[in-house]
């Protein structure tokens, strides 16, 4: 049994797909499956389900990813005292990402950078809009993934990551299911969940008003997560970026009258773009393909 099989069966264990879990170890995807199955010979049975439709664990799979992560969490901390004990003490970034942002594309991002970088510990924080500069600027954070919303100064940087639409988000036995594309009109016909966090809340708002529409509000809410599991059990619909749609039971469409995308990317501060951590970081997120 070797250690890189014990990595390539939890990253599967965790996404239950062999595509994802390949990008996520940085690895072809033959290599992680023909490693996968070294390590079901070497242990007796098969960790995975593959004859249904999506990957599953088997019952004998469940029982050994419980083993196999405190095997994967040893070597973790063997990794780290080794360290420590020769010199190398891990470096820290604070990450902000933006409440809005799901988490999908940055997760996938995250095992990547850990994987060539596992000297350095990144912790994340949930970030509004408003605050980002002065966390920025007073140290509490070393850089943010965000939507832009206003125009930086000379003391911030700003590295483009991607683009993605704005859609409306619904349970995926909505009658929204039946169109292509959804007018305002119809948004303004369902009861809607208002996202208070959202950046481009005001903008829609704003819009929906000068359309001479009014939204049937029946629920505000600073968090994302509770405002798709409300879509998610047919509270509502509310409109959000395609990557927010975090749920695999949600379904979306574009909105018909409403032509807008937001651009993400990472910021930091000028003075502390040179540091060592923040600047691999930085480099792994403008090489990173986000798809």
């Amino acid at each position: 049994m070797e250690l890189t099989q014990i990595r390539y069966f939890l990253a599967v264990a965790d996404s239950l797909n062999f595509t994802k879990a390949a990008k996520t170890c940085a690895v072809s995807q033959p290599a992680l499956s023909k490693a996968i199955r070294k390590l079901e010979d070497t242990l007796g049975a098969e960790l995975f389900d593959r004859s249904s439709q999506h990957v599953q664990l088997t019952d004998f799979g469940r029982t050994m990813r419980i083993h196999l992560d405190r095997i994967e969490d040893s070597r973790r901390k063997a990794r780290d005292a080794a360290r420590v004990a020769a010199g190398a003490a891990l470096q820290r970034l604070d990450v902000g990402v933006m409440c809005t942002i799901g988490p999908h594309r940055f997760g996938r991002f995250l095992e990547a950078f850990r994987a060539k970088h596992d000297n350095i510990e990144v912790t994340l924080h949930d970030v509004v809009a408003g605050r980002i500069p002065d966390l920025l600027l007073s140290g509490g954070l070393n850089c943010v993934f965000c939507a832009r919303t206003v125009e930086y100064d000379q003391r911030f940087l700003a590295i483009d990551l991607f683009s993605e639409s704005l859609a409306v988000a619904f349970a995926d036995n909505h009658r929204f299911v039946a169109f292509d594309s959804v007018p305002l009109s119809e948004i303004a016909n369902e009861p809607y969940l208002d996202r208070l966090h959202c950046e481009f809340r005001d903008d829609f708002l704003s819009l929906t008003k000068a359309s001479g529409l009014i939204l049937d509000v029946v629920l505000r809410s600073e968090r994302e997560d509770w405002i798709l599991e409300l879509i998610q059990n047919g509270m509502g619909v509310s409109v959000m970026p395609t990557s927010s749609v975090g749920l695999n039971s949600l379904a979306h469409r574009p909105i018909r009258d409403l032509d807008d995308t937001r651009k993400l990317e990472l910021v930091m501060t000028e003075n502390a773009a040179g540091t060592p951590a923040l600047s691999a970081f930085r480099k792994a997120a403008e090489v990173f393909d986000w798809g």
